[in-house]
């Protein structure tokens, strides 16, 4: 009877995913105190195929500025579907297409000095413009051990890494947190870095911040690998409980 009371309890702990291996950006040393970690995004550079939305508003009338992206001109709507339809796409040599201007040079700037540019360009034609360039469909996928992988959009300035596992569900109980791999590709070269989602010191690292087009895989846990999780646990108990009913009646025979 011992040998099965030990079986059973050995199951069970074998089952259980210990606390500290689920629980984010940990730090023993902080208790009750606020702790300031210094990370600065960085601005994101226009790229080849990226797609762009400029919003131009200038003192002409609404008929003389020819890059006025007016609401109504396009149905009222502004999802990412519609930014889609009125943006300009970044060709393979870094250029975009703007009326009566023709061919504009965007690649590797950011979007305050794209709009810049833009704006001391339009200068010429219209009377005191405004320009804002903003990207459009931005995205990251999150796949692996989480509770709903997939591509996810999203319109802010900058995502981090937990925002990104928020939108995809979080990490589910057999992902594991501490291997966590990041896929990016910039100027023709792919990386993949291994991010630990529990270690506090995340927060002050530039892997804190994802960029679009950003691939985030959860690897599972050993357990997981093992195939704890789908084993067949309520089965083989209530096998071992009806064995021990068994040699119970037996016993008292």
């Amino acid at each position: 009877m011992k040998t099965i009371t030990s079986l059973i309890i050995l199951l069970v702990v074998l089952g259980c995913v210990p606390q500290k291996d689920i629980i984010y950006l940990q730090d023993e040393a902080m208790v009750d105190t606020l702790v300031k970690y210094t990370n600065e995004n960085e601005k994101i550079k226009i790229k080849a195929f990226d797609q762009l939305y400029l919003q131009v508003t200038s003192l002409d009338d609404g008929r003389i500025n020819f890059m006025s992206n007016d609401a109504n001109r396009y149905g009222g709507g502004r999802s990412e579907n519609d930014l889609a339809m009125v943006s300009y796409v970044v060709d393979d040599k870094g250029n975009i297409q703007l009326p009566i201007i023709g061919q504009f040079y965007v690649l590797g700037l950011n979007t305050d000095e794209a709009a810049n540019k833009i704006q001391k360009e339009l200068e010429m034609y219209l009377n005191e413009p405004t320009v804002k360039v903003s990207f459009v469909n931005k995205n990251i996928t999150v796949l692996g051990y989480v509770e709903n992988p997939g591509r996810y959009f999203y319109a802010t300035e900058h995502i981090n890494i937990f925002q990104a596992l928020g939108m995809a569900g979080d990490v589910n109980v057999y992902g594991n947190r501490k291997y966590a791999v990041v896929v990016r590709e910039e100027n023709n070269t792919v990386t993949k870095q291994r991010i630990d989602l529990t270690d506090v010191d995340l927060l002050g690292k530039n892997t804190f911040y994802l960029k679009p087009n950003d691939v985030v895989y959860v690897e599972p846990m050993n357990k997981r690998k093992w195939g704890i999780d789908t084993f067949p646990w309520a089965l083989i108990l209530s096998g071992i409980t009806t064995f021990i009913l068994v040699a119970n009646y037996i016993n008292n025979d």
